[in-house]
């Protein structure tokens, strides 16, 4: 018997959102103004996005792959782009399979992808993927908002 595994959170909250787009944007804002902090800024927001994910009750999957990512940041600096990477393809393939082809999980597998391949320039990808996230996230919800929908959010 083959099991689906789904990302989807079903008490999703405009508040959730909202925080963690800010806090995206914030990060990357932070990675922008001190880049030789980037292990401290990339490890605190991804143990405070698993500390966000735990209090509005998310899957499990997420808050464990947000704490022990940036645990191993944390423990690992030099590794950074290589925990990050896993991280979004995480996040980018439960997006996939949860919502379908849609920015919002295409965006973290891109981010990925070049983590992979430019390591160096490790800064301005995670800066540019996280205000690139928080900015996509809170028009997305402005446009169901607008529509009256309730849209699919993994990350």
């Amino acid at each position: 018997m083959a099991a689906h595994i789904q990302f989807i959170m079903h008490q999703s909250s405009g508040r959730r959102r909202v925080l963690h787009a800010l806090l995206a944007i914030l990060t990357g804002i932070l990675v922008l103004l001190w880049p030789d902090s980037l292990y401290y800024i990339i490890g605190s927001y991804l143990i405070a996005t698993g500390l966000l994910y735990l209090f509005f009750r998310a899957p499990s999957v997420l808050v464990a792959a947000s704490v022990v990512t940036g645990m191993f940041i944390f423990a690992f600096p030099s590794f950074i782009p290589y925990f990050f990477a896993f991280f979004l393809l995480v996040i980018g393939l439960g997006t996939l399979l949860s919502s379908g082809f849609t920015g919002l999980g295409v965006i973290p597998l891109i981010a990925a992808v070049l983590l992979i391949l430019f390591p160096d320039i490790i800064s301005i990808i995670v800066a540019a993927f996280l205000m690139l996230y928080g900015f996509t996230s809170i028009v997305a919800m402005i446009q169901s908002r607008r529509k009256n929908k309730e849209i699919i959010e993994v990350f």
